[in-house]
């Protein structure tokens, strides 16, 4: 039995909606139905009714399994204060570049001053990369863009960023917006194929297989930026952490009538009660985030 799809099953029953679960549990709500469907799958019984609009309600089996699951779960917790091994000796966290070029400088200072004693391993990947170790079990937390839909998974929305496409002046033609006959002549620096990003930039091109595109695929995000300064092609890249290039006149927007959509970057955990340190960490990593967010805002203030 799944200690996480039953305390989901519990708090859904007693909050009697989706979404206040979801909350509570720090989880979407999509993730709130996974874990419930897999529960209701693994006892192969219906535990709630649903109806469009209306409250959660307890089927009779439902109704029965409540008191014995809480009972439950309190032994659990009961266990795991007893035995867990609660303060490990190390963390390892996967972070993007492109959160790491955010706040990372500021995010290290922080969980070293809190956590004098553990050892953070701190690791720079894809997001793609951060996904699948940490669902091996080879990460404890992940930075990355996009959340990670699994039952078992905590996503903590960290980072709502602004892309702008831009590239070294020098390929610019004109202030008008290029054309698609323009884009494919150059190159476009690209991010890894089995990337979210790669799926935003097919879909704002409405090309899915970028046909015709000239592609350097880059996965460090410092690395593209140096190719974009260099003037190795044109990119899209997020406003905030390319401010000091735009003010500066090494990179020009180009003009798009269509803007790229914002990106959203998660915090992600697999919550385990034997290591309460995750989550902490997490909720003081999303602090360090929302402070970033918050120069952005004075940053727009003071500008406008």
């Amino acid at each position: 039995m799944n200690l996480r799809f039953l305390e989901t099953f519990v708090r859904a029953a007693r909050l009697k909606k989706m979404t206040l679960a979801a909350e509570e549990l720090h989880a979407s709500q999509a993730a709130i139905s996974a874990r419930i469907a897999a529960f209701e799958e693994e006892l192969g019984v219906r535990v709630f009714v649903r109806e469009k609009g209306k409250q959660l309600s307890l089927t009779p089996a439902g109704a029965e399994m409540l008191g014995p699951a809480e009972e439950l779960l309190a032994h659990a917790r009961a266990f795991t204060t007893r035995f867990a091994v609660t303060d490990p000796r190390q963390i390892s966290i996967g972070l993007s570049g492109t959160v790491a070029q955010a706040i990372l400088e500021p995010m290290a200072e922080t969980l070293a001053r809190h956590w004098p004693n553990v050892t953070v391993h701190l690791q720079s990947l894809t997001s793609t990369d951060i996904r699948q170790q940490l669902l091996e079990g080879a990460l404890d937390i992940g930075l990355l863009l996009g959340s990670i839909e699994e039952p078992t998974v905590i996503n903590r929305k960290l980072l709502e960023l602004d892309y702008i496409w831009v590239c070294n002046p020098r390929l610019m033609v004109g202030d008008i917006e290029p054309s698609m006959d323009q884009l494919k002549e150059l190159t476009l620096l690209c991010y890894p194929v089995d990337s979210l990003m790669y799926s935003a930039i097919a879909s704002h091109f409405s090309s899915p297989q970028m046909q015709d595109f000239k592609l350097i695929v880059v996965r460090s995000l410092s690395v593209m930026l140096r190719l974009v300064l260099a003037g190795a092609g044109y990119a899209v890249l997020p406003v905030e952490l390319i401010r000091d290039e735009l003010d500066s006149g090494k990179l020009v927007p180009m003009r798009f009538s269509r803007p790229f959509p914002m990106q959203a970057y998660f915090a992600a955990y697999i919550d385990q009660p034997a290591i309460p340190l995750r989550a902490a960490m997490v909720e003081c990593i999303c602090e360090v985030a929302q402070q970033f967010t918050n120069g952005m805002a004075e940053e727009l203030l003071l500008a406008g």
